[in-house]
């Protein structure tokens, strides 16, 4: 046998196995999945980011169609009830689905998506349906009468403002309306704290049923309440809610809309057609007031010059009536009331007159000077007025009376200054009479002293006849003041009894219109015949002055029955008295109570003055007499003597004399006007009226001057040649149109 043996080889090194193992392949897995998870959630993050900007922008497509179409229709769209995307107008909701086709058909693309959303509008008050187009708004104006504010607008009846302009004005109006009304449960609002009222908002359901109730709208956008919507301030909650609302307010639509620029541009037209009216009727008045100045010159001038004659010589007598009446009123003292109140009415009189003639002397200056000026006037204003209706020929009569006139108003003026100069020459005759008063009044008080005193002291009784002046002064200025009242008073009631009559006279014109027109004419018709039956050329001072009267009397019948013929002015006239007569009631009560005061401080005054004239008397029965040092020297008496007095203490008579001297006989309960102490006093008051009737006089002279400027001196016609174009403003149809063309436009760009 073969014997073999073993050879021995090195071992190889094990060889690791190549590839992922197991940890690897976790490891990988798991970055894997992270990767896939960061992903995921940046895919979730632009997917919501995309959702909610898609929803926004079919909220702001949606709210774009809307603006527009209610720009086109000057309304808002109606909300659709039943999804097919037409406006349900007739079924009266004010919330439901957005009205796609509507808006499309009026012009607009409402964009896609917008189908899903909720749309709620104001439909409730008629003032407020922003669904609506009516006639809501009108151009304003400046009204003819009070109360006077540019809020006035164009209603109906003559010269109506069309009611077929229905534009975004009138949705402008409504906004306005619905702004400032108060919030009802009935109105379209919001659901935020506190709630508030919306013109509209529209409502995404986001991207899906956040509450899982089946509805993909949540909150109040779900529709319990037709009326309500979300605030659209609410923060989306994934679990509860994620709905977008987008809301549009009243103010935010008016700026849409620029509704004040707008309304303020038509306005500014409507105001510039006012001012057209305007000036087309003052075209028309100059023309009514240019023509009347013409037929006035050339038909009314003699009775023109007549009512102006008779006005003056009114004015004068009531003139010459005031001078003599306060003649009396001085010499009273002011206690002849009536006389101290006719000569204030009487001077108000002819200073009224005075105006009277200043107002009417102009219009009589302007014919006088020459018709031209109203020709003038005519021919700007109308130029096809004849040459010769505005030169007309003015009646020779018309200036002789104007002549008249003057002449008497110049009279009037020397009458007035010889009053002046006869009040002047009055009052330093009063000034003189009062300064010897005084002195007298003086001496006789030193006098009573002097009695009293016997060359000695009496404090007491001093004191006593001190007491006495003072009350009998206060007596004195409480009496004067007391009749100043009581003659206030009377002539207040004197002017209301005045006016009530002027009222109760106007009131049955108008109430008896017809009745007083025919019994003025037939005044009148009377009055022709008597001035018929006078001698026109009679010399006679009686027949000239009896038919001067009739005629005077005539034209103011005349004046009378052109006023109860035109019952515009008559009610004015009224109307004035009634204003008058308020005034003259407010017065009298002013006065009345003014009287009331003034009786009660002069009862009081009397009694005190009655109280201090007894202690004095009393006092002086019998009384001591005192040398410097208050040592008793003697004594005096006047009805207290005793038995065994000496002859020469009796001063009875001495001081009796002397009390009556000072305040007149038997004066224990009220003194003497006439006596010394009240002489000045009484005198006093005599001169404040004369400075009261010189006043009146300066004003019956500065009237009468007044009346000698106004009225002219003209003698004849003057030469007439009118020559010129005329100037016609736009006429107010013209202005309304444009108006009108404005408002339809849109107002002014």
């Amino acid at each position: 046998m073969t014997t073999h043996s073993t050879v021995h080889r090195p071992r190889r090194a094990p060889v690791r196995s190549r590839g992922f193992g197991l940890v690897q392949v976790l490891l990988l897995i798991s970055v894997m999945a992270g990767l896939s998870a960061i992903g995921y959630m940046q895919w979730r993050e632009r997917t919501a980011v995309d959702t909610s900007r898609q929803e926004r922008q079919a909220l702001s497509q949606a709210d774009k169609a809307i603006v527009t179409y209610a720009t086109v229709t000057g309304r808002l769209p109606c909300p659709d009830i039943d999804r097919d995307g037409v406006a349900d107008c007739g079924a009266g909701n004010q919330s439901g689905w957005l009205p796609t086709v509507t808006l499309a058909l009026a012009g607009v693309d409402a964009g896609v998506d917008v189908g899903q959303l909720r749309y709620m509008v104001q439909r409730q008050g008629g003032d407020y349906d922003l669904t609506l187009l009516t006639d809501s708004w009108r151009p304003l104006e400046y009204p003819d009468a009070a109360p006077w504010t540019f809020f006035n607008m164009r209603e109906t009846g003559a010269g109506a403002y069309p009611a077929d302009i229905l534009t975004l004005t009138d949705l402008c109006q409504r906004l306005e309306v619905g702004r400032t009304t108060t919030l009802t449960a009935t109105m379209a609002r919001l659901n935020a704290t506190p709630l508030r009222t919306t013109a509209y908002a529209i409502a995404h359901p986001g991207n899906g049923d956040a509450n899982g109730d089946g509805n993909l709208f949540d909150g109040a956008n779900a529709g319990a309440d037709p009326n309500l919507m979300e605030d659209p301030g609410r923060r989306p909650l994934l679990a509860t809610y994620n709905d977008l609302v987008l809301e549009r307010s009243y103010a935010s639509l008016q700026s849409a809309f620029h509704c004040n620029p707008l309304i303020d541009s038509i306005n500014t037209v409507a105001l510039g057609h006012d001012v057209s009216v305007a000036v087309w009727e003052m075209r028309a008045d100059n023309i009514e007031s240019a023509t009347r100045a013409l037929i006035f010159s050339t038909l009314a001038a003699v009775m023109t010059g007549l009512e102006i004659t008779l006005a003056i010589a009114e004015g004068i007598s009531d003139a010459g009536n005031a001078a003599a009446e306060w003649v009396g009123c001085v010499a009273s003292l002011g206690l002849a009331v009536n006389l101290c109140a006719a000569a204030g009415m009487h001077t108000a009189s002819a200073a009224l007159t005075a105006g009277v003639i200043a107002a009417n002397g102009l219009a009589v200056a302007a014919n006088a000077v020459a018709a031209g000026i109203a020709g003038q006037a005519l021919r700007l204003a109308d130029g096809g007025v004849p040459q010769a209706q505005l030169c007309p020929v003015m009646d020779q009569a018309f200036y002789d009376r104007q002549k008249e006139a003057r002449d008497r108003a110049v009279a009037e003026v020397a009458a007035a200054q010889a009053a002046l100069a006869t009040v002047d020459a009055e009052i330093v005759a009063k000034q003189n009479e009062l300064a010897t008063a005084i002195v007298n009044r003086d001496i006789a008080k030193a006098t009573l002293f002097t009695v009293i005193h016997a060359g000695q002291r009496t404090p007491t009784l001093d004191g006593y006849i001190n007491a006495l002046f003072a009350a009998t002064e206060e007596w004195g200025n409480a009496s004067y003041a007391y009749e100043l009242a009581q003659s206030n008073m009377d002539q207040a009631t004197l002017l209301v009894n005045h006016w009530n009559a002027e009222v109760a006279k106007y009131n049955n014109a108008l109430a008896n219109n017809a009745a007083t027109i025919a019994q003025l004419n037939a005044d009148i018709l009377a009055l022709d015949v008597q001035i018929a039956a006078l001698d026109p050329t009679s010399v006679d001072p009686l027949v000239v002055k009896a038919l001067k009267d009739l005629r005077d009397k005539r034209s103011g019948k005349a004046a009378e029955l052109a006023l109860a013929q035109n019952t515009t002015n008559l009610t004015a006239v009224r109307d004035k008295a009634v204003a008058e007569q308020l005034k003259a009631q407010t017065a009298l009560n002013t006065a009345t109570g003014i009287r009331n005061t003034a009786n009660t401080t002069f009862n009081t005054e009397k009694t005190e003055y009655a109280a201090a004239y007894a202690t004095l008397v009393n006092g002086a029965a019998r009384y001591n007499l005192l040398d410097a040092s208050n040592a008793v020297v003697g004594s005096r008496c006047t009805t207290g003597c005793l038995v065994g007095d000496p002859a020469g203490n009796n001063i009875s008579t001495a001081f009796n004399n002397a009390m009556t001297d000072l305040f007149g006989a038997g004066a224990t309960v009220s003194p003497s006007t006439d006596a010394k102490m009240l002489k000045p006093v009484k005198l006093q008051k005599e001169l404040d009226v004369l400075n009261r009737k010189r006043d009146a006089v300066l004003q019956r002279l500065a009237d009468a001057n007044n009346m000698v400027a106004k009225l002219p001196t003209g003698t004849g016609n003057a030469p007439c040649n009118i020559t010129g174009p005329s100037v016609e403003p736009m006429t107010p149809e013209q202005a309304a149109a444009i108006l009108e063309q404005v408002d339809r436009k849109g107002g002014t760009r």
